[in-house]
């Protein structure tokens, strides 16, 4: 049996419908190493509001191919910038173009100074901080997992700006890829899953020809088992009388990937049709492997 949409994500489509005749302009948030996979398809455009496609967590993507997916997306008609939030410079810069596209709406209210901007992504994707660094401010509740940001919030900021923050909103196109968004700490695993979760970290890194970012693993032949007992010894991770530690290989592996302790990459190419949850692996994890925490 399938899964129903969490409480709070209903709650963030019910809160789009809400806001949105008030809105001026939506900010998109996605993630640059995934620029395709990290969208909900077709919602900016459903919606019919002036809008912008910001390339989140840039600093952990190949600038190059960051590049690529703005001239993409700008080709497209779409706005589009790359962003990294801990950068002021960039931060700066996205907050100048955010001000001048809404000031451009035409669904904005003449009668009105300040413009409202609705900023949405999936969960964990980097909304709260790109407010809080916009703002100045911790005005946003932020963390490194998924599913904090529970409630709406409108927040202020200088130059007649107010942002419109809601939770992580998904689809069931977007939980059907449960597996690949836990690579990029979009959707919530867990201790118990990081093994089977590393074993899909180098069948992906395989497909996208990134197998070269974690030593030994080109060497590896494919062969995970063993590659994850190299790993554990390479890296001194020893359970008592010296057996390796695969568990604590793996987890290690993961949260090296997602802090970018492997160095910056792109998961999937701009001039690439497929995306990467598309490629056919025989490690996805279903629906049914998700979980959420109400």
């Amino acid at each position: 049996m399938k899964k129903d949409l969490p409480g709070h994500i209903k709650k963030a489509f019910k809160s789009i419908d809400r806001f949105l005749p008030v809105i001026d302009m939506v900010v998109e948030l996605v993630d640059a190493r995934m620029p395709q996979g990290s969208r909900l398809q077709g919602l900016v455009d459903r919606l019919e509001k002036k809008s912008l496609i910001a390339l989140g967590k840039a600093d952990l993507a190949e600038p190059d191919e960051t590049e690529k997916w703005v001239e993409r997306y700008r080709s497209g008609g779409v706005a589009c910038v790359a962003l990294d939030s801990r950068s002021s410079v960039s931060v700066k810069k996205v907050a100048q173009l955010i001000q001048n596209l809404a000031s451009a709406s035409q669904s904005a209210n003449p009668a009105r100074k300040a413009r409202r901007v609705m900023i949405i992504g999936i969960p964990n994707v980097g909304k709260s901080t790109l407010i809080n660094s916009l703002a100045g401010r911790k005005a946003a509740k932020a963390a490194n997992m998924p599913g904090v940001t529970r409630d709406v919030q409108w927040i202020k900021l200088s130059g007649q700006l107010e942002l419109l923050d809601l939770p992580g909103i998904l689809d069931f196109s977007l939980l059907k890829r449960g597996g690949i968004l836990k690579l990029i700490n979009t959707m919530p695993g867990n201790e118990d899953d990081c093994y089977d979760q590393a074993r899909l970290l180098c069948e992906v890194l395989a497909a996208t020809s990134n197998v070269g970012i974690i030593p030994g693993l080109a060497d590896s032949a494919g062969k995970f088992d063993q590659f994850v007992a190299d790993y554990a010894r390479r890296m001194n991770f020893l359970a008592r009388g010296g057996e390796v530690d695969e568990h604590r290989a793996a987890a290690d592996m993961i949260k090296r990937f997602q802090s970018g302790g492997f160095g910056v990459v792109t998961l999937e190419r701009a001039d690439e049709a497929t995306p990467v949850y598309a490629i056919k692996r025989d490690n996805q994890p279903s629906l049914e492997d998700t979980d959420f925490d109400e």
